[in-house]
């Protein structure tokens, strides 16, 4: 037996039983899936025995057994044919059917009963019969009947559903007709050819693919296992690169035997040049695109891998940073990586309703580039939400010549228009330029792309309500400090208001004088202190240093005492010292002092305690006046511009001491009760310094504040 002959085997047996565990695998439950199976099987091992038989291998029954087994191959093939006829209620046609199956069955005895006539001729006597011709006989009837099976399954059936079944009437119709080219010859030559019986099973190898097509198009279900396009791409690119190395060895193999003395330095540079080409190939993202975009339409029903389109998309948005110029630029060069676009350009709305260029890739914005809100191009892409091919809009130019500008028809590159629609508002849009694969936009373009538009419009509305917060955190931060001011301003006022007053009644009275210029001296430093904080930042506004809570409170309460009922003051020895803003946290003293001294009347009680609880200073600010009710406490007495006094009153004091307070990490409460008085309570965090207690008792104003 030649090697061909055992390689050929090889071959169509590794093919059919691999068909048999796709089938197997995935398309069990195709109408042709059980039949073929059966076939598959039998066809296998037919080879399986016709090779053991040529390798002179032990088998029962010699020759006989493989063609018994080849009978029963032919037998599968016809009852993969009849699997397609169950459908069918044309009787002229299920008689002809009937019919060739009556013959091909009778056909198909014959050789069982040649061999079988071969086996015990020696027993009977029986000589004049040319057992071997009869076989031949058989196995060329089985082939003229079984092609013209395949002839009617596929003139018969509606055209519409040929194209389910013309891959197997194919693959079927080769493998029977290169049997009856055999059997044909060999019934004339009176034997058979070597060659040709030797190619029979290579040769049917060829069938798989076709049967494996004609399966799958008649599979009801999907299949269960799923191959990426990554693995085909990789897979196709290094069968390209393989073949193409294979012709590139045999074209400097040529060169070598006939290239006389030059053959060897010829194919070393035949080679080098090869190599500079593929490396050339490999690295051309053209070519790459190509590749991609023949896997998609060879090998899958769509054309783009969806979910590795979107989570791609998304992975790259989610990385983008803080910067707006970042997010539009990532948003036009992803929606151009998807369509492998070689540039693209994005006009973006301005709050003035104007579209602009805000980020361009590879590609130069034309010089008229704006386009005002009220543009055609502007409001078709809005009411459509649907992408505009720039080549199809200029070859209709005539039609609808207003809707797209011409300066954008003119760009030498420009492709298509993709709309970005928020809530049917036009956020921007992008112009991307002709595609590395040179394909035509489909309606699975126009959907991914209107899909892509919707997500990337997301981004965009984000971080333009994103831009909107951050005006109006600085209009906040303008306001609430311009509420202070005023607030502070108020007091000011009130301090010289009084001042002016009782000028009048005690202008010759020299403590009275003392106590005045007392008084301007320290509105003046309010007011300095006011134009500081207009001056400075936020940061600046919120310096702070090493604070004596004790120091503090005692400064508080002299300045009020001018009024009734004064203050009493109860506090430790020792200082309290807590990181904070000096001029502010002595504010919050004063303001709830004369918030506790204009609800109580002059004949009432206010107390200031200061005192020390763990590593917390506690400050209690207590009041025998009108109280508050639980309902005001919730509701109103936190809440700026909330206040009880009327015109005499802003709402903004209590509400800046709870800023004050909570921003250097301290806590104010109050409890009060109607016609009972109330009680604020500020707790604030000591500083290390003033934990340690020794040190503490030091000189505070000198080294405390010099360490700090």
């Amino acid at each position: 037996m030649s090697a061909f002959a055992a390689m050929a085997g090889s071959l169509g047996i590794t093919a059919f039983l691999l068909m048999t565990l796709v089938v197997i695998v995935l398309y069990r439950q195709s109408p042709l899936g059980r039949p073929v199976l059966w076939a598959g099987l039998l066809t296998s091992a037919w080879m399986a025995l016709q090779l053991a038989y040529y390798l002179e291998l032990p088998l029962p029954g010699g020759i006989f057994s493989v063609q018994i087994l080849e009978v029963l191959r032919n037998i599968g093939w016809v009852y993969v044919l009849g699997s397609m006829l169950s459908g069918s209620t044309d009787r002229a046609y299920l008689a002809t059917v009937r019919a060739l199956y009556t013959s091909f069955g009778i056909a198909a005895v014959l050789p069982l009963l040649a061999g079988a006539g071969a086996l015990i001729e020696p027993h009977i006597g029986i000589t004049n019969i040319d057992y071997g011709k009869v076989q031949l006989l058989g196995f060329l009837a089985q082939a003229v009947f079984a092609l013209a099976l395949v002839e009617q399954v596929y003139r018969n059936t509606n055209p519409d559903a040929r194209w389910s079944i013309k891959h197997l009437c194919f693959a079927v119709g080769g493998m029977i007709a290169y049997d009856f080219y055999l059997y044909a010859e060999a019934v004339l030559f009176n034997q058979i050819t070597p060659d040709i019986w030797s190619a029979r099973t290579a040769v049917d190898a060829l069938a798989v693919p076709f049967i494996l097509t004609a399966v799958a198009r008649n599979n009801k279900l999907r299949p269960n296992l799923f191959v990426s396009r990554k693995v085909v791409f990789h897979v196709t690119a290094v069968f390209a690169a393989g073949a193409y190395l294979l012709l590139m060895s045999a074209a400097g193999y040529y060169v070598k035997v006939y290239g006389g003395s030059w053959g060897g330095a010829l194919r070393i540079v035949f080679f080098c040049l090869a190599l500079v080409v593929l490396i050339s190939l490999i690295a051309s993202t053209q070519l790459r695109s190509r590749l991609r975009m023949f896997v998609a339409r060879h090998f899958y029903r769509n054309k783009y891998d969806y979910q590795e389109a979107w989570l791609s998309f998304t992975d790259r948005l989610a990385q983008i940073g803080d910067d707006p110029n970042d997010l539009r630029e990532t948003i036009l060069k992803a929606i151009a990586d998807v369509m492998d676009s070689t540039g693209g350009l994005m006009w973006h709305k301005s709050p003035n309703g104007t579209f602009a260029v805000v980020a361009r890739w590879v590609a130069e914005p034309p010089k008229s580039a704006a386009v005002d809100e009220d543009h055609p191009l502007v409001a078709r892409l809005q009411r459509e939400d649907a992408t505009i091919d720039l080549e199809d809009e200029a070859a209709r130019s005539t039609i609808d010549t207003a809707a797209v500008p011409v300066w954008l028809l003119d760009m030498p590159r420009a492709w298509i228009v993709v709309p970005i629609v928020h809530r049917e508002e036009l956020l921007a849009f992008v112009v991307l330029e002709s595609s590395r694969t040179g394909s035509d936009l489909t309606w699975e373009d126009r959907q991914l792309l209107r899909t892509l538009g919707h997500q990337a419009a997301g981004y965009l509305a984000l971080l333009r309500a994103t831009e909107a917060l951050a005006d109006a955190r600085q209009f906040d931060a303008f306001n609430r400090l311009s509420a202070f001011l005023v607030h502070d301003l108020k007091n000011v006022v009130a301090q010289l208001s009084l001042l002016v007053r009782n000028a009048e009644k005690h202008r010759a009275n020299e403590e009275f004088i003392t106590d005045a210029f007392n008084t301007i001296s320290d509105a003046v430093n309010k007011m300095n202190r006011m134009l500081a904080n207009l001056r400075q930042s936020n940061a600046e506004h919120q310096s702070t240093e090493l604070v004596d809570v004790v120091a503090t409170a005692r400064k508080a309460v002299a300045h009020a005492a001018g009024r009734r009922p004064a203050p009493l003051l109860e506090c430790p020895d020792e200082p309290l010292m807590v990181v904070a803003n000096r001029d502010r946290l002595g504010d919050v003293f004063e303001h709830l002092l004369q918030n506790a001294q204009d609800a109580t009347p002059e004949s009432g009680k206010i107390e200031v305690l200061v005192r020390r609880s763990g590593d917390k200073a506690l400050v209690e600010i207590s009041d025998s006046g009108c109280g508050m009710s639980e309902d005001f406490l919730k509701e109103h007495l936190f809440k700026p511009f909330d206040t009880t006094k009327g015109k005499a009153g802003m709402g903004i004091g209590v509400y800046e001491s709870l800023h004050v307070v909570t921003s250097i990490g301290g806590k104010l409460t109050v409890v009060s009760q109607p016609g009972e008085g109330s009680c604020f309570s500020i707790v604030l965090p000591l500083h290390e310094l003033a934990r340690s207690g020794a040190e503490s008792r030091t000189d505070i104003n000198g080294k405390l504040v010099e360490k700090v």
